[in-house]
């Protein structure tokens, strides 16, 4: 099994795993929640694991480790440091997708952004003749003071 959903393989003993060790990489402070007071092991794990699902076997693996959550994670810190990176990508990753977390750091989110014209969609437009009437009308414009 290469994907971990969440909905079905983690119970409630391992969520709240998950939450402990994403505690101690992201305790919360300076207004910022801790990663359980986020959610983290909730919806907005199973979200950042949908986006990337490479990262599923590492938040597996480092859920098998046992001990407390702060030695669990220095051993594989200590042991893997491969798989570290990928468990700690996966909880901040959960962390910073929930709009509350955003919010608090004043960053809404990347805005959309116009798409370039595609190959051919200018003469689509022109098709139909809807822009003749701009088109005649000419460029215009205002002279801006130097």
């Amino acid at each position: 099994m290469t994907d971990l959903d969440l909905s079905t393989e983690l119970g409630d003993a391992s969520r709240a795993r998950l939450a402990a060790l994403a505690d101690v990489l992201i305790p919360g402070g300076s207004g910022l929640p801790s990663a359980s007071a986020a959610d983290v092991a909730g919806q907005w794990i199973n979200r950042a694991l949908a986006a990337n699902t490479d990262l599923a076997p590492a938040v597996r693996e480092v859920l098998a480790v046992a001990g407390a959550p702060a030695e669990a994670l220095a051993e594989v810190r200590r042991r893997d440091h491969v798989l570290f990176e990928a468990f700690a990508l996966a909880v901040s990753g959960a962390y910073f997708m929930n709009p509350a977390v955003r919010n608090a750091l004043g960053y809404p989110g990347i805005a959309p952004r116009r798409m370039p014209a595609a190959e051919g969609e200018a003469e689509y437009y022109l098709e139909d003749d809807i822009l003749t009437p701009v088109l005649d009308r000419g460029h215009i414009y205002r002279s801006v003071p130097n």
